[in-house]
C-alpha cells in the first residue's frame, strides 16, 4: 500500500512529463549527449482517471475480502480511498511526478537498486511526500474505521499499525540515504543490505547472506514478538464491548500493569538473542533452497521457536482470560447477543459464540 500510494502522487489527469524533464537526469558524458538529441512526446507518465479507480478497487476489494466487508462497506471505503488519493494526488503533483520518474528511471537503470549518489538525491526529493503520506494514512484509517464493526476494527487497526510501522521505516530510511548513510545497493522499499555502510561494514569478517538475514531480522522481530504491546488495546475494546463501568474499568488496568511486568521478565536480552539468531538461522536455511529451504532444519527452528514464544503466548492467553472474568454474567450475556446477532445477520444459523 505504501509504494501504491506514492504511485499516486504522480500527478493529476494531463499532467505531463516534458522532455526537459527527461533529458535532466541522464548521466554524464555520451548518454547527456544522446539524451539531448531525443525527441518524446509531451505526455509520459501521469496519473489518469481509469488508474485511480483500478487502485482505490484494488484496496478496496483487498480490504473486503481480508475484513469481510458487506457490499455497502466496500462501496463506501472505495470512496474513502479515492477522495484522499485524488487530494494527495494533486496536492502533490509536480514534486511527485519527479519522484517516480527518478525512482524508475533509476532502478531499471541500476537492475532495482539506487546507486549512493542517486540515493542520497531521491531522499531529498521525496522528504517534502512524507509528511503528506503519513497524513493520508492517518485521515483515511480515521474514516475507514468509522465504517467497520467492532471485530473488523480490531483486525483493521493491527494492519494499519503494520503500515504506519513500514512509514516510519521508511523515513528513517531517507533520513539516513540524505546523510550519504547508504551503500550502492540500496532500494527505497526493501534494503535489507543496510542503509548505513559503517554499520553494515562494522564487522567485515560478517558473510554478506548472514548481515542480510540479520538486518531483516532486526527490522522485524519486535514486530513479531509485540504481544503484550496489544494488551493495552485489547482491554480497551473489551471494556467496550462489555460495557465496563469504571470499577471494572480499573480492575482491568491493574491486570493489564500486573501482566506486563511479568511479559518484561520474559523478555530478557537472553531471550531476544536466542529468538535473533532462531530467526536468522531459518532465512538462512530457506533462502538455501534444496533439502535446508523445506526440510528438516526448518522444522526444527520453528519447533524452537514456539518453545521461546510459549511463556509469552501463555501470558497472553492468561491476560485474556482474566479480562474475560471481569464482565458480569448479564454483561457477558448481553455483548454474546450482540455478537450471535451479527453473525446471524450474515448467515450464520448457529453462530458458536
Amino acid at each position: 500500500m505504501l509504494a501504491l500510494s506514492i504511485w499516486g502522487l504522480l500527478g493529476p489527469v494531463g499532467h505531463v512529463i516534458g522532455q526537459d524533464s527527461a533529458t535532466e537526469k541522464e548521466s554524464e558524458g555520451s548518454t547527456e549527449k544522446a539524451a539531448e538529441e531525443i525527441t518524446l512526446p509531451d505526455i509520459g507518465i501521469r496519473m489518469t482517471p481509469d488508474l485511480l479507480n483500478a487502485m482505490t478497487y484494488r484496496f478496496a476489494e483487498a480490504m473486503r475480502e481480508n475484513l469481510e466487508l458487506n457490499q455497502q462497506q466496500t462501496t463506501d471505503i472505495e470512496g474513502i480511498l479515492k477522495t484522499h488519493l485524488v487530494k494527495l494526488t494533486n496536492d502533490h503533483a509536480e514534486n511527485g511526478r519527479d519522484v517516480i520518474e527518478m525512482m524508475m528511471a533509476t532502478m531499471i537503470r541500476n537492475d532495482g537498486r539506487f546507486p549512493k549518489e542517486d540515493a542520497v538525491i531521491f531522499a531529498k526529493k521525496i522528504k517534502p511526500l512524507i509528511q503528506p503520506l503519513r497524513d493520508y494514512f492517518s485521515t483515511v484509517s480515521t474514516e475507514v474505521g468509522k465504517k467497520l464493526d467492532f471485530k473488523q476494527r480490531l483486525k483493521f487497526s493491527a494492519q494499519m499499525g503494520a503500515v504506519m510501522s513500514g512509514m516510519t521505516i521508511f523515513e528513517q530510511r531517507m533520513l539516513r540515504w540524505e546523510e550519504g548513510k547508504v551503500g550502492d545497493n540500496a532500494n527505497p522499499f526493501d534494503d535489507p543490505d543496510g542503509d548505513d555502510p559503517e554499520q553494515a561494514n562494522s564487522d567485515p569478517n560478517e558473510h554478506p547472506e548472514h548481515r542480510k538475514a540479520r538486518r531483516e531480522v532486526e527490522r522485524w522481530s519486535d514486530w513479531e514478538l509485540r504481544i503484550d504491546k496489544g494488551w493495552e488495546e485489547y482491554l480497551k475494546k473489551a471494556a467496550d464491548f462489555y460495557e465496563f463501568d469504571d470499577s471494572q474499568r480499573t480492575s482491568g488496568d491493574n491486570v493489564l500493569k500486573q501482566m506486563k511486568e511479568r511479559a518484561a521478565a520474559v523478555k530478557t536480552d537472553d531471550w531476544k538473542e536466542k529468538i535473533k539468531q532462531n530467526r536468522i538461522a531459518k532465512r538462512l536455511a530457506r533462502r538455501g533452497g534444496g533439502d535446508l529451504g523445506e526440510g528438516p532444519i526448518v522444522f526444527v527452528l520453528d519447533r524452537e521457536y514456539e518453545n521461546l514464544r510459549k511463556p509469552l503466548m501463555a501470558l497472553d492467553e492468561e491476560f485474556k482470560r482474566r479480562v474475560e472474568e471481569l464482565p458480569t454474567s448479564k454483561q457477558r450475556d448481553s455483548a454474546r447477543q450482540k455478537a450471535r446477532k451479527f453473525l446471524a445477520d450474515r448467515g450464520m444459523k448457529a453462530p458458536p459464540v
